[in-house]
């Protein structure tokens, strides 16, 4: 029974807090090809790193996850996307945190919210990997 409150509780204050377009993060195209043999990408071989490149929304966080998988995700802060200042700036153990409101993303795992004010997770992109050359897409 508790279960089932908290969880109209969590819907209703989805709803109420998303009810603006532009509280959402914008759609854009996304389709980068990065070469992963570049120097500017060297911290990206070593599982547990993350770089921050051009495209999306704020940008792209590249999330170097174990063996040849990456984690992806727009640099664009779930709360109150629409701000200014409403970006990730730093990345530490795997968490990514926007100085704006200091919510952090368990970006090592799918993106989601682990602190307030955020409750939503963190934009995801799909990738693909050929010969060294990561394709970033939606």
């Amino acid at each position: 029974m508790k279960k089932k409150i908290l969880l109209i509780f969590i819907i209703s204050c989805i709803t109420i807090s998303c009810n603006n377009q532009e509280d959402f993060i914008q759609d854009v195209y996304v389709s980068e090809f990065i070469d992963l043999s570049l120097p500017q990408y060297s911290e990206i071989s070593i599982t547990g790193n993350a770089v921050f490149i051009e495209g999306g929304v704020e940008g792209i966080i590249i999330f170097k996850d174990v063996g040849d998988n990456f984690k992806i995700f727009d640099r664009n802060c779930s709360y109150e996307p629409s701000s200014t200042c409403a970006k990730i700036d730093s990345i530490s153990s795997g968490i990514a945190i926007c100085g704006c409101c200091s919510s952090a993303f368990l970006i090592s795992s799918s993106g989601e919210a682990i602190n307030a004010p955020a409750i939503l997770p963190l934009k995801k992109y799909s990738w693909s990997l050929s010969n060294n050359i990561l394709h970033i897409y939606n």
